[in-house]
């Protein structure tokens, strides 16, 4: 007899086959003639036969052909093991192997019927007993319940032969396995691997005869149709932590839950109007220049989207404007990918046109609204569409995005009077951290004006323009009962052969919309009912296929019912992204255009992918981000990889993907293949690119790349790399409010290469090190590590790092207090950098000293020497110099940019110039807002605390320097600074009558500056002490006021700070009068 699994020729009177096990007929109850598989009534009898053990579907054939082409899958399915209690004993107590056989045989037939019987697989014999799966290879989304009925029917078949000394025991667990195709010379196989499977046998072997074991796994997935009595959690052996484990009872009366899908069209948008309303509510508004920001909240496959999708089409029947972006699931690798997908809206580009109609487009649309050519070359940069006849202006980051966002708000405001538009912004939960300082300023641009933005995010999500009172959110809700069952009769109709299955479909839907719609596919699609959408009626009886509890497990089983050609299609869409580009896909994928185009109808018919507007673009988007979850989850690690570099490769190949926005892209896909270099140095190209306007982000992405780096084994390329992410990490760190203690190992590493092998690179290091221990320590230790790298470099060697380390120097000596020294190594620098004309040709690890620091050195050097000179007291030399500064500020990183103006503070708190400081203590408070570094913001506090003083509101002042130095403490940011703000304090404590506290703080300073060597600090801290002392008969100590005196007038010999020069003064004339 022919097995029809394997086609292996058995000899005649086998009931199973002889090398798969499969059985080969159906065994007849009456009289136990065996017949063959397409008999319906016993040829020996004449009795009527039990169900004809159906070999595998075409489902699973292909299935088995597409896992033997990829070498297998991630499946979620259920696991069942059973066997023969004491068989042993019995093959032994009969002595003759073939009379066992015969005994056991019949007994093992049925628990392969009983697996059979439920759709299950046997794919395991092991001579007293079987191993099942349920789920695979034929897709059943009720695996865990088919799993229970089918060791149900087991024992129930056992226990109808009524012996006593035959009873099996089983074991189920559910849960994620490898399953792959066995072959050998004669037939293929399914099996399944992983620790899942050895739960399911450990269950079996801890089941007493006669009882069924399930994990909480399959008790969770099958509770609706089965009774278990719970046994508590049990230490299995082979498994790390306890197991919850349940014995199965019996099965219980479920409703009617059969499931089949069918090709998914948009159906009507039910149970919105309210929704819609308000909407449209909020357009009346944009028509009357009250522009408003409305943000549309709720679950995934709620309905967000589609009530975007029905405004914007209600829109645009009315003649507006609508401008679209959506975040995509990986937004967070791709900084700024919505904002210049909605820039690329704006302006009307195509994706496969020329850059230079792309550029065209642009330029023309600008020059009709009026916007300045300097804005024009910024953003035709940002866009990677910079014209070459058109020179690029050299910005630094903080710059170049403040001016970005200047740019972005004018655009968006730029419509014509009486004309509306519409802005929507999808999946906002997504958006990466460089965009949402777009999002943001969009919202500040639109309100207010004839544009409404909508936006669209889950729960939990939150943003500043939240808080604005021109934010208005709406919530979507699951649709009521009676909602959904109107949804639902778009698909079906109405005939009343589906109401059972229509109300189960609408019990699992919980009013989801997206639910709904799958569940109804999954009818439609198994074949299960005929007629056309809209007039469905039940064709036939269907089988007890519950319906999927989640939408995972609708999706996983549509995607198994797809071809193999347009399976292997979709999850290599998964792996591409959200948005799939066809220019990507075909040389992934390898297919002949014919073969690829019809896997992508296949596709586009079950709704699982459809086209991106404009329809030319050949971008392809998947219908809900859980189908490409599920099919990407779905794969081998070892055939992600693959793909993952397939896709990258291909991307590269693109003309766009070498432009810079997508290297954290493409380096998201070499990492996720473990090609960590390639990925590293994408990654590095992307940290330069978005170090342009975002540095936390950038310092993210430097970080991100190290870790990576250590990896890999050490190699020459590695250690260079390394070098370059820990120098990064240290220059842009400290601004982010980064501990000396987080830094030391960046710091030791470079230094590790530089002087290995790098020895330019040393001396910048040891000074950018020494910056970040001047925070938290001694200043003199920065003043002795940059005198050691200034004696690394030379002034007839490379100028970049001789006057960078100068530079250093100045600023060391300046946070010390020794301002001679102070001047002198700062008009060193200075000099160097004139005589030379700069040091662009100074390379240090790829990049310049300007590069390497990210910030104008030269500037820098100018902004050291009039805080110096303030500090001197020479205002006449440093007036001149701060206006020089502040002329071409706007140029300049945040990090430098507000050093005049806070000179400016300083020199106005002296002079007494009220006006003059409110001014500049705004600006650094106008920076400190545009970058968000806390160095900053400390500084800007400290500014705005002094404009409150000369407001005359001291208590204002005092509050807000007492905040602001908590604030400092808290974020570990300028606590160099923070001696002097406790001098600040005590002054103004001090001018507040306030004279303990003052007391008690200055000498808070005093302490302090010692401890981090701050002489100024030390100094003004002294004469504020002094003076409370001598000042106050309650607190007079005449003895303590002159040793201070004493100490004032060395610390200003080494100082040389002659900004405190009256102060000391005072102090004198007050202890005279004192006598």
């Amino acid at each position: 007899m022919e097995c029809a699994r394997c086609g292996k020729q058995n000899q005649p009177g086998r009931a199973t086959c002889e090398l798969c096990g499969e059985p080969l007929g159906l065994k007849c109850e009456a009289c136990n003639h065996t017949n063959g598989l397409t008999n319906r009534f016993c040829g020996q009898c004449g009795s009527p036969l039990p169900g004809r053990l159906a070999p595998p579907d075409q489902t699973a054939q292909r299935v088995l052909r597409t896992l033997s082409s990829k070498g297998g899958e991630r499946k979620r399915l259920t696991i069942l093991f059973a066997d023969i209690r004491g068989s042993t004993q019995l093959i032994d107590s009969l002595g003759d192997p073939e009379l066992a056989m015969q005994r056991l045989d019949p007994v093992l037939n049925l628990m392969k019927e009983a697996v059979h019987r439920y759709d299950g697989v046997v794919n395991k014999t092991q001579g007293d007993g079987v191993m099942a799966l349920f789920g695979a290879p034929v897709p059943h989304e009720d695996h865990a319940v088919r799993g229970c009925l089918g060791a149900l029917a087991m024992q129930d078949s056992i226990a109808r032969l009524a012996d006593p000394h035959l009873q099996v025991r089983v074991g189920l667990h559910t849960g994620e396995v490898i399953v792959q195709v066995v072959e050998n010379s004669m037939y293929q196989t399914y099996d399944a691997a992983g620790a899942n499977v050895h739960l399911a046998n450990r269950l079996e072997h801890m089941a007493e005869p006669g009882a069924i074991l399930i994990s909480k796994e399959t008790y969770t997935g099958a509770r609706q149709f089965v009774e278990a009595e719970s046994l508590g959690t049990h230490t299995v052996r082979g498994i790390a932590t306890p197991v919850a484990i349940y014995k199965l009872i019996g099965r219980l009366n479920a409703p009617a839950s059969d499931v089949f899908r069918s090709g998914q069209r948009l159906l009507p948008l039910i149970g919105r109007n309210a929704q819609l309303k308000v909407l449209e509510r909020e357009l009346e508004n944009v028509l009357a220049a009250r522009g408003t920001v409305v943000g549309i909240v709720g679950d995934a496959g709620i309905g967000k989207s589609r009530l975007c999708f029905e405004f914007a089409e209600s829109c645009r029947r009315q003649g507006i404007r609508v401008y679209e972006a959506r975040v995509l699931a990986h937004g967070r690798a791709t900084p700024f990918q919505p904002v210049l997908e909605l820039l690329r809206d704006f302006f009307g580009i195509r994706a496969k046109e020329p850059v230079e109609v792309s550029r065209q487009r642009v330029v023309e649309k600008l020059e009709a609204i009026g916007i300045p050519d300097t804005a024009l070359v910024l953003l035709l940069d940002f866009m990677s569409l910079a014209d070459p006849t058109r020179p690029a202006l050299r910005l630094d980051p903080g710059v170049f995005k403040t001016r970005l966002l200047n740019v972005f708000k004018t655009l968006f405001r730029s419509a014509p009077a009486d004309a509306a538009a519409v802005i929507m912004i999808e999946d906002l939960h997504w958006v990466d951290e460089a965009s949402e300082e777009f999002v943001e300023a969009l919202a500040e641009a639109t309100i207010g004006t004839k544009t409404l933005l909508v936006v669209n995010y889950r729960p939990g999500f939150a943003a500043s323009f939240m808080q604005r009172a021109a934010f208005h959110e709406l919530h979507i809700v699951p649709l009521a009962s009676a909602e959904t069952r109107e949804l639902l009769r778009g698909v079906f109709g109405d005939d009343p052969s589906l109401e059972a299955l229509a109300g189960d479909i609408v019990e699992r839907a919980q009013g989801n919309p997206f639910f709904l719609e799958e569940l109804a596919s999954a009818v439609s699609e198994s074949g299960g009912v005929e007629g056309e959408r809209g007039a469905y009626r039940l064709k036939g009886g269907i089988g007890a296929i519950p319906l999927p509890p989640t939408v995972h497990a609708v999706v996983a089983a549509r995607i198994d019912r797809l071809s193999e050609t347009a399976k292997n299609v979709l999850e290599t869409a998964a792996v591409i992204g959200r948005s799939v580009a066809l220019a990507v896909l075909r040389p992934v994928t390898g297919l002949a255009d014919a073969e690829l185009f019809d896997a992508l109808a296949q596709l586009r018919n079950a709704d699982l992918l459809y086209d991106l507007p404009p329809f030319d673009m050949g971008v392809l988007a998947f219908r809900h981000p859980l189908i490409q979850e599920v099919a990407y989850s779905m794969q081998l690690r070892s055939r992600l990889s693959s793909v993952h570099v397939a896709v990258a490769k291909a991307i590269e190949a693109l003309d766009w993907g070498s432009q810079d926005e997508f290297a954290a892209l493409i380096a998201s896909h070499y990492e996720f293949a473990g090609q960590t270099m390639q990925a590293v140095e994408h990654l590095q190209r992307a940290a330069r690119w978005i170090g342009r306007t975002n540095t936390a982000e950038s310092l993210r992405l430097w970080r991100k790349a190290r870790s990576m780096l250590q990896t890999l084994p050490q190699s020459e390329h590695v250690d260079r790399m390394r070098a370059l992410a820990s120098a990064q990490i240290l220059n842009c760190g400290w601004r982010e409010g980064i501990s000396a203690e987080e830094v030391r190992p960046f710091a030791e590493e470079a230094m590790r290469y530089a002087r290995s092998s790098d020895k330019m690179h040393e001396p910048l290091v040891i000074g950018a090190y020494g910056r970040v221990l001047a925070s938290t320590g001694a200043v003199d230790d920065y003043v002795n590590l940059v005198q050691n790298a200034v004696k690394l470099t030379s002034e007839d060697g490379d100028i970049g790092p001789y006057a960078t380390v100068n530079a250093m120097l100045a600023q060391a000596f300046f946070m010390s207090g020794r301002l001679n020294e102070a001047l002198s190594a700062v008009e060193t620098a200075h000099a160097a950098i004139a005589e030379h004309g700069g040091f662009d040709s100074n390379v240090t690890l790829g990049l310049n000293p300007n590069q390497l620091l990210g910030f104008d050195i030269g500037y820098w050097i100018k902004c050291l020497k009039a805080r110096i000179l303030v500090q001197f007291g020479r205002f006449a030399e440093a007036e001149p110099l701060v206006a020089e500064l502040l002329q071409a500020d706007a140029e300049m990183a945040p990090v430098v940019r507000f050093i005049p103006h806070f000179a400016s503070v300083e020199m106005a708190w002296a002079r007494g110039h009220g006006d003059l400081l409110r001014r500049h203590a705004a600006c650094v408070a106008d920076v400190a807002e545009q970058s968000d570094m806390p160095y900053i913001r400390v500084l800007s506090l400290f500014g705005l605390s002094l404009s409150d003083a000369v407001a005359d509101d001291l208590a204002a002042a005092v509050d807000r320097l007492h905040e602001t130095i908590a604030f400092a403490r808290r974020v570990k940011a300028a606590l160099d600074f923070e001696a002097r703000m406790l001098a600040g304090y005590a002054d103004l404590l001090f001018r507040a009558g306030r004279l303990d506290e003052a007391l008690d703080v200055s000498q808070q300073a005093i302490d302090l500056g010692r401890l981090r060597t701050d002489r100024i600090a030390e100094l003004q801290g002294s004469l504020l002490r002094g003076l409370i002392r001598a000042s106050s008969s309650a607190l007079r100590d005449d003895g303590e006021a002159r040793d201070l005196l004493e100490r004032s007038e060395r610390l200003l010999d080494v100082s040389a700070a002659g900004l405190y020069q009256p102060l000391l003064m005072e102090l004198r004339s007050a202890l005279e009068r004192a006598r």
